[in-house]
């Protein structure tokens, strides 16, 4: 069963209460019907950036359906979170061309500043890490996209500095490219 969720960190974690109003409103503006499943998921995870499980309570009542199932839907397609992710999903490509110039390498550096590996999350919730078996840009091997930045030809050696310039970025919109594509 293949997945891409992060992992949420120690479960010591409190938990955080979940504000379900935006959960009722897409759920109130689709049929009862097993059929909008994956659309509701989808909605929903648009909203909270995960699926928690406040809201997999209210899809598997409004729409009928069982927990196995929706968990079916959910590990089968890898697009699907049930741990909220950090504020930058980093996606580092393990295409032939990047991981042969050096991806794994980048991904141990990740490991050694941040203590996480590919499908984790950091303990101050900054970077889950994800690979990707392409990304379509073998000429800028190795690369990677956080958020919706995207870094290609990244020496190992400056890994740090590029992953620094995100710490302190609010909105992962306004992260700016750091290094050529």
């Amino acid at each position: 069963m293949a997945t891409n969720n992060a992992t949420a960190g120690s479960e010591t974690e409190e938990k955080k209460e979940i504000d379900l109003t935006r959960t009722r409103e897409i759920l109130n503006g689709f049929p009862r019907a097993r059929r909008h499943l994956i659309p509701v998921l989808q909605k929903i995870q648009e909203v909270y950036r995960y699926l928690p499980e406040e809201t997999i309570k209210l899809v598997m009542a409004w729409l009928g359906v069982s927990k196995a199932q929706v968990y079916g839907v959910i590990s089968f397609y890898p697009q699907f979170r049930i741990t909220e992710p950090g504020k930058f999903i980093v996606k580092l490509c393990y295409g032939t061309a990047c991981f042969v110039k050096g991806a794994p390498i980048i991904a141990g550096k990740l490991h050694d500043i941040y203590h996480i590996r590919p499908g984790e999350t950091d303990k101050k919730k900054m970077f889950t890490l994800q690979t990707a078996s392409c990304l379509g840009n073998c000429g800028a091997a190795p690369m990677c996209i956080i958020g919706n930045d995207v870094h290609g030809t990244i020496d190992p050696e400056k890994t740090k500095e590029i992953f620094g310039s995100y710490e302190n970025t609010e909105d992962p919109a306004q992260a700016k490219e750091t290094s050529p594509a």
